[in-house]
């Protein structure tokens, strides 16, 4: 790890080069939704304040007068910079990022020995092979081992005790589980949101140290030396450093110019580009099962399956684990989302058929993916209850123009015909209805039509930035769903519910390990504001107190750049309804126009941004203030016990225990 290190450090930069794309990228980050309150949070807030753009700005002008020594180093200020947003949809791939990454081998659990006291940190292999001999971890490089994680876990894009518990490994999370921004990015994910934990694999450039001196309380220190490792191929032309940067960050950037290198004046109408699903790989071999114990249904990417607890004071138990809602692996997505519905459909009809009454719904190391399924899911646990779910976005000049033009374009060129919706076949007319600035994809909060732009934008002034108006989704327009997911959602026009509600109310409970995040919040906000489900979550940081249940990202869209950046070449395309007087300041403000200087074009999809805003009801007492800066404590919290922490069945029956039994 030391000598990987040196070279990541030798790596040379182009400062001029690295301002220009610091500049490149401060027009992408004006999307994302957060940025007033980042720089300006509630007072309960659990992070300090951070101006990202203002941060944006040093880092350019560090750039642009000689300020780093290397790419690397200005990679780690960048990512350090983003990472102290803790906002898990903004997220960036650094041309150095990928290029090396490092590992410490092993593993820590997080236990408190009768599930009452406070949790201590354990190496997994010691208590696997002694449970009630295995000697605790009392310190880090000589630090207290529960401050060490700590301080390493606010490099994790969550709250402070999902944070810590990513650190872990975990018995209920799954390899890949959440979505995928880029293949580059799967290693990543993976270490993140699968049972290793962040402290075995710390992701993108963090570097360890070459050793991790681990201190026990018998006494003992052992020494682990740290790995490096290359997830990929490296040319035979990187010789030093110099090679290096040439390959990965300047050569790579410039051979073919990105679909959206276009400008106002050289603009011509096409009909290109997509909304519907496309296909990768229908024929991509089935995921193996996340728990050694069968299932009663599975769904075959591992996005959720059903188990029945076999224990005597729960025979009248089912587990409904929901990994995420996305598949993992090379999986059509239309193909993953109806696997989803059908799989979620066989088993709520096989828990009925056996007599099933209580329903636990794991959502375990849950990081999002599909953003209709989590509705549908709610629909079929609740037919009768409207599913409430306000969102927003901000508006930047960019996307006020991408707004009042798709406004100008009449409804001729966007209404699909009924050949186009059964096809899925959308062209154009699909990213032109669905896209997030467009005023006839919106309904206001009582789910009535806007009739323009400005209906929509007014603006809205919120804690000094502007916004558009709270507005729903109109789920039972098809072209509308068939367009983002292409699936019909449970519960509306056409996929009407045809079962009454399951399980009663009392009867269901959530269980999270506070790595809950995106889709997955949208499912538990559902849940929770809607119908008054109760939630449980495990483990956290080692003190008493309330903990969230969603500690990830509380936004509802992650964004890549290619999103933004096709959003203003197709605006382009349409440049005859840009108003006139907008067309210079079009060509100064557009993301997407000039490629990122840095970087494989490709790697614009690895980069995003927090989209869209979860806004609560008015009477909840948020106000106007996003999810993502309320703290939301669960019904009730546990910590894992020396059963529970290794085995995933266990800790279901604990949480029945408590839910509908004696345990604490």
């Amino acid at each position: 790890s030391e000598l990987a290190n040196k070279c990541l450090q030798s790596s040379t930069i182009d400062n001029e080069l690295a301002a220009s794309y610091i500049k490149e990228l401060k027009k992408y980050m004006e999307f994302e939704t957060t940025l007033a309150y980042l720089k300006a949070p509630p007072a309960n807030y659990h992070y300090p304040p951070v101006d990202i753009l203002d941060g944006l700005d040093k880092l350019a002008y560090k750039a642009a007068t000689g300020g780093f020594q290397s790419q690397y180093t200005l990679d780690l200020a960048l990512a350090a910079l983003l990472t102290s947003a803790h906002e898990g949809h903004l997220a960036a791939r650094y041309c150095t990022s990928v290029t090396i990454l490092y590992e410490r081998p092993v593993q820590f659990i997080s236990v408190s020995t009768d599930g009452i006291k406070l949790p201590e940190i354990y190496v997994l292999s010691d208590f696997v092979s002694a449970t009630k001999d295995a000697s605790k971890v009392v310190s880090i490089n000589e630090q207290d081992a529960s401050e060490f994680i700590e301080q390493e876990a606010l490099w994790q894009a969550s709250d402070p005790d999902s944070s810590y518990n990513s650190m872990f490994w975990s018995s209920g999370r799954t390899p890949g589980s959440g979505y995928i921004l880029h293949s580059m990015y799967l290693i990543i994910l993976t270490a993140l949101s699968s049972p290793i934990g962040s402290f075995t694999n710390p992701g993108v450039n963090f570097y360890p140290g070459p050793w991790t001196n681990i201190t026990f309380g018998n006494g003992t220190t052992v020494p682990i030396k740290n790995h490096a490792m290359i997830p990929g191929t490296w040319s035979a032309h990187i010789i030093d450093g110099e090679s290096f940067t040439d390959y990965f960050c300047i050569a790579a950037a410039q051979p073919v110019p990105t679909e959206t290198t276009t400008s106002i004046s050289s603009a011509t109408p096409t009909s290109n580009g997509t909304s519907s699903p496309q296909p990768t790989e229908n024929d991509a071999p089935e995921v193996p099962s996340v728990f050694p114990y069968a299932a009663v249904v599975r769904d075959p990417s591992n996005q959720v399956a059903g188990y029945f607890i076999n224990g005597t004071a729960y025979k009248q138990t089912g587990v409904l684990w929901v990994g995420a809602f996305s598949p993992s692996g090379r999986i059509d997505p239309l193909v993953a989302a109806l696997s989803f519905q059908e799989t979620v459909a066989k088993f709520f009809d096989a828990m009925l058929a056996a007599n099933k009454t209580k329903l636990i719904i794991d959502m375990s190391g849950n990081r999002g993916g599909n953003t209709l399924l989590p509705t549908d899911l709610f629909k079929r646990l609740f037919p009768h209850i409207e599913a409430y779910g306000a969102s927003r976005i901000r508006v930047p000049v960019a996307g006020d123009i991408f707004g009042q033009t798709l406004a100008a374009i009449p409804d001729e060129l966007i209404d699909p015909t009924q050949e186009e919706i059964e096809t899925l076949e959308f062209g154009d007319k699909g990213k032109l209805f669905t896209s997030v600035f467009q005023y006839r994809s919106h309904m206001t909060t009582d789910l009535k039509n806007f009739t323009r732009w400005s209906d929509l934008y007014p603006p809205n002034v919120q804690n000094g930035d502007n916004f558009t108006l709270n507005y729903r989704g109109p789920l039972n327009n098809t072209f509308y769903t068939r367009s983002i997911s292409g699936i019909n959602v449970y519960g509306y026009e056409h996929n009407p519910a045809t079962f009454p509600q399951p399980f009663l109310t009392e009867n269901i409970v959530i269980l999270t390990d506070g790595i809950c995040a995106s889709s997955c919040s949208i499912f538990t906000e559902l849940m929770t504001r809607n119908a008054n489900v109760k939630i449980i979550v495990v483990g956290g940081r080692p003190r008493n107190g309330p903990m969230q249940a969603i500690g990830g990202t509380k936004g509802t869209l992650a964004t890549p750049y290619t999103s933004i950046a096709f959003t203003a070449d197709l605006v382009l395309n349409y440049t005859d309804y840009i108003p006139s007087h907008l067309i210079e300041t079009a060509n100064a403000t557009f993301p997407g126009l000039v490629p990122l200087p840095l970087g494989f074009p490709s790697d614009l999809g690895s980069y995003s941004v927090n989209g869209q805003d979860n806004i609560a009801r008015e009477e909840d007492g948020e106000g106007h203030v996003p999810l993502q800066f309320v703290f939301e404590p669960a019904d009730c919290r546990i910590f894992y016990n020396g059963e529970t922490v290794l085995e995933e069945n266990k800790l279901w029956e604990y949480v029945w225990d408590v839910a509908w039994g004696k345990g604490r």
